[in-house]
C-alpha cells in the first residue's frame, strides 16, 4: 500500500497511519473517530490529478505530501486549525496585496460564516449551546467604519438571540410530543441538560469579548441592546429554575431506578407508588418553579410510560400466545390480572395525594393517564380472552349421555372445534397484542368476539 501511494498514478492519494506500540498498520480508509486509539496519522498528496502527480521519493516528499495528525476530536481540531492558522493567514494584508476590498471582504466574510456554524456545530456534538463570537478585535480595526462595525455585531446578537431563545422554550413536554414515551428519567435528564446549558450560556454571557461587543454597541446607540440586556435577565431566571427543578427531582431519582429497573417482581412495584407520590407532593409544596399543573402532568405520564413498560416486560402478548398453545390460558390471565392490578394501584395513590394535594392538584384525570387507561382496557380485554378460553376448555371435558347425547356431544365437538379455530386465527397475528399502539388489535378482538 506504501509503495503503490509512492508511485506515479498510483490508486491511493492518501493513506492513514495507524500506531499501536511498536507496529503501524497503513489503511485506505479515514478511520471512525471511536476507532482511533490516541492519534493516526493522515498522509496525504498535494496533487491528485492522474497526470500532475510525480514519483514521490526523498528530494520532493517535503512539496509533495502533506502530514498530519488526526484524533477523536475531529471537529475540535478542524476548528483549531482554521481558527488559529488559516485565518490569521487569510487576514494578513501581505497576503491580500493585489485583492480589491470587495473580494477581501467577501472572502473574509465567508470564512467567519464557516467558522460560525463549525462553532455552533461543535457546541451540538458536545451537547452545548455555543454562542459564536465576531471577529477579534473587530471594535478596535480602524479601518472598518462605526457604521460596519455595528451592523456586524448587530448580526452577530442576532444569531445569539436565536440560540438561546431556542434554549428557554425548550419544555419536557415536547419529549412526550415526540411519540416515544419516555420514562420519569428522562426528566431529570431533561433539567439536568438545561440547567447545564443555561449555565453554559451564562458565563459566555459574562465573557469580556461579549461584553466589549455589548459595550461598544452600546457607546453607538444601538437599539439591539435593550431587548438583549432583557433576554440575559430571562436566561438568569431561566437558570435559576432549571437548577431548581434538578435540584429537587434528584431526590426522586432512587425510586425511579427501582421503578424501571427489572430486577425486582412486578407485584413489588407497587410498594414504590406510595413514597413516589409523597416526594412529588413534597417538591410541590416546597418548590418555587416544580409546581404547576403543566409540570405534574408531564411527571405523571412519564411515570404512567414506565409502569406500562414494567408491565409488558412481565408479560408481552408472544408470552401470553405461547402459554395459549401450551394450554395455559389461566397462568396468562393471573399475570394479565397482576398488570392491571399495578395500573389500577398507582391511580388509586395519586387520588389519596392529591386529596393530601387539597386542592391544588386541578388537573383533569384524562390529561394524566390516557395511555394508562388504554393500556389497562388492552389487558381487560385480553383476560377476557384467557377466561373465555379457560371456560370453553372445560366443555371438552363433558360428556353428555341419554338418548340424545350422542347428538349433543357432535354439537359440542362442532363449537369446540370453531373456538379453537377462532383462538388459533387470533393467535396468529405477527404484532405484540399488549402494544398499544397497535390499533388493529381491535379489529382482530372484535372478529374473534
Amino acid at each position: 500500500m506504501v509503495d503503490d501511494f509512492l508511485k506515479h498514478k498510483g490508486q491511493y492519494n492518501f493513506i492513514v497511519a495507524n500506531c499501536k506500540g511498536d507496529i503501524v498498520k497503513y489503511v485506505s480508509e479515514p478511520p471512525a473517530p471511536e476507532s482511533i486509539a490516541k492519534k493516526s496519522l493522515l498522509i496525504l498528496k498535494v496533487r491528485t490529478g492522474p497526470d500532475d502527480v510525480p514519483e514521490i521519493e526523498a528530494g520532493n516528499v517535503h512539496k509533495e505530501v502533506i502530514i498530519m495528525e488526526i484524533n477523536r476530536k475531529i471537529l475540535e481540531n478542524l476548528f483549531a486549525i482554521c481558527n488559529e492558522v488559516y485565518l490569521p493567514v487569510l487576514g494578513n494584508p501581505l497576503n491580500m496585496i493585489g485583492w480589491s476590498d470587495l473580494v477581501t471582504k467577501d472572502l473574509m466574510d465567508k470564512f467567519h460564516v464557516f467558522l460560525n456554524h463549525t462553532y455552533v456545530t461543535l457546541g451540538q456534538v458536545e451537547g452545548r449551546t455555543m454562542l459564536p463570537l465576531p471577529p477579534n478585535d473587530v471594535t478596535s480595526v480602524e479601518k472598518t467604519s462605526s457604521k460596519d462595525k455595528a451592523n456586524l455585531l448587530e448580526n452577530a446578537i442576532v444569531h445569539w438571540t436565536k440560540q438561546i431563545k431556542n434554549v428557554l422554550k425548550r419544555d419536557p413536554e415536547m419529549v412526550l410530543k415526540t411519540g416515544d414515551h419516555p420514562g420519569p428519567l428522562s426528566e431529570l435528564e431533561f433539567w439536568q441538560h438545561k440547567s447545564e446549558d443555561l449555565r453554559s450560556i451564562c458565563g459566555q454571557l459574562g465573557s469580556e469579548r461579549i461584553k466589549r461587543v455589548l459595550k461598544f454597541l452600546e457607546q453607538n446607540k444601538s437599539t439591539y441592546t435593550g431587548p438583549f440586556s432583557k433576554l440575559q435577565k430571562e436566561v438568569q431566571i431561566a437558570r435559576n429554575e432549571a437548577v431548581e427543578n434538578y435540584k429537587y427531582l434528584t431526590t426522586l431519582s432512587d425510586l425511579f431506578n427501582d421503578l424501571i429497573s427489572t430486577g425486582t417482581d412486578l407485584p413489588e412495584v407497587i410498594d414504590l407508588f406510595a413514597p413516589i407520590m409523597q416526594t412529588i407532593l413534597l417538591i410541590w409544596q416546597y418548590s418555587q418553579h416544580y409546581n404547576t399543573p403543566a409540570r405534574l402532568v408531564v411527571l405523571i405520564r412519564e411515570i404512567c410510560n414506565a409502569i406500562i413498560i414494567r408491565c409488558r416486560d412481565a408479560i408481552n402478548g408472544f408470552a401470553i400466545f405461547d402459554l395459549i398453545k401450551a394450554e395455559e390460558p389461566k397462568q396468562a390471565h393471573d399475570q394479565l390480572t397482576v398488570a392491571f392490578d399495578v395500573c389500577a394501584k398507582f391511580k388509586d395513590a395519586y387520588f389519596e395525594y392529591k386529596q393530601k394535594a387539597k386542592g391544588q392538584w386541578k388537573i383533569t384525570t384524562n390529561a394524566l393517564f390516557v395511555r394508562l387507561d388504554s393500556f389497562s382496557e388492552r389487558c381487560q380485554d385480553i383476560m377476557h380472552l384467557t377466561s373465555t378460553i379457560i371456560q370453553f376448555s372445560k366443555l371438552q371435558k363433558i360428556e353428555l349421555g341419554n338418548t340424545k347425547g350422542k347428538t349433543l356431544t357432535d354439537i359440542k365437538d362442532q363449537i369446540s372445534t370453531e373456538f379453537d379455530k377462532a383462538v388459533e386465527e387470533f393467535t396468529s397475528v405477527t404484532f405484540d397484542i399488549m402494544d398499544i399502539e397497535r390499533r388493529e388489535f381491535d379489529d382482530h378482538y372484535f372478529k374473534f368476539r
